[in-house]
């Protein structure tokens, strides 16, 4: 029998859409993937899912859209918070870390150092182990809370810019970069990156995935890098930019006509990189359930 824990999941949704206002108020920083697009990440990733996970999800798929921001949320407040959205590859041998867990890892790096660069792939089972847990205690509550911020950390693993320490292209001249991938083109793109990204699918070892999808990642981060200087160079200064209100504040954002270049010259990256972060998120939540003895949910 699963419990019932309607009122204080109210309360707890309650709290967390006053604690998004007001941290999405004009002034917040720009966070990974965007607000918006960690929502729609979440939310799709649920339709990926078979019939005795589905219902459950869709029926809290509010919950789960607004909880997906959480984790960033949590930067601003808790100071170990940011590490765990990213990882700086170009500041490692790779074949040292590679596929390696948080034991191993920090048996050959002091935790201060591995902290400094990013933690996200050793993050990652970590918040898996914890939702997996939740659905062998049948806690609904814990339930979406760890799928939402599990599904925010599988996505930010998914950003190309999360994996290198030119995070915002603040070492190539092209500061500003990170909200102009990651934001600012999923925004326009909208409803073309709602396409259904296929069943979900058992992962044997939630470590060995979370490193392919890191370096998956990372492999596309000389061609976003490139194209942007590209397209940077054959755009006038007056066709660059424009100003748009957000939140009652008039801010300067990367054009329309500057957005669609660099987003063609890309050759559907950004939609590629959203898509198998859909995927893999269904797939996390689904081997999370079958991992708990997969519980039924009325």
């Amino acid at each position: 029998m699963i419990k019932k824990h309607n009122y204080p999941l109210k309360k707890s949704i309650l709290n967390l859409i006053i604690l998004g206002i007001c941290l999405n108020s004009p002034g917040s920083a720009s966070p990974p993937w965007g607000f918006f697009a960690h929502k729609k990440i979440n939310k799709l990733a649920i339709y990926s899912l078979p019939p005795e996970l589905i219902r459950f999800y869709k029926r809290h798929s509010l919950e789960i859209e607004n909880m997906a921001v959480l984790p960033d949320q949590r930067r601003y407040i808790l100071d170990k918070e940011a590490a765990r959205h990213y990882i700086d590859l170009d500041q490692y041998t790779i074949s040292k870390i590679i596929f390696s867990d948080w034991e191993q890892i920090k048996k050959v790096y002091r935790e201060d150092s591995l902290q400094k660069h990013g933690i996200v792939p050793w993050h990652i089972p970590e918040a898996f182990k914890n939702l997996r847990i939740a659905f062998m205690r049948r806690d609904t509550v814990s339930i979406l809370k760890l799928s939402a911020e599990l599904g925010h950390y599988i996505g930010d693993a998914h950003v190309p810019l999360h994996t290198t320490s030119n995070y915002d292209g603040q070492k190539t001249g092209q500061t500003g970069l990170h909200s102009f991938w990651e934001s600012r083109i999923p925004e326009i793109l909208d409803n073309a990156l709602e396409d259904w990204v296929g069943p979900a699918e058992y992962l044997a070892n939630i470590q060995k995935s979370t490193w392919e999808w890191v370096m998956d990642s990372h492999q596309e981060v000389p061609k976003l890098i490139q194209k942007e200087q590209q397209i940077s160079r054959q755009i006038p200064p007056s066709k660059k930019y424009m100003f748009e209100k957000k939140g009652g504040i008039l801010q300067k954002t990367p054009s329309l006509y500057y957005s669609k270049k660099y987003h063609q010259s890309l050759e559907n990256q950004i939609e590629k990189r959203f898509q198998a972060a859909i995927k893999h998120i269904s797939d996390a939540w689904y081997s999370a359930w079958v991992d708990a003895g997969q519980p039924i949910f009325q």
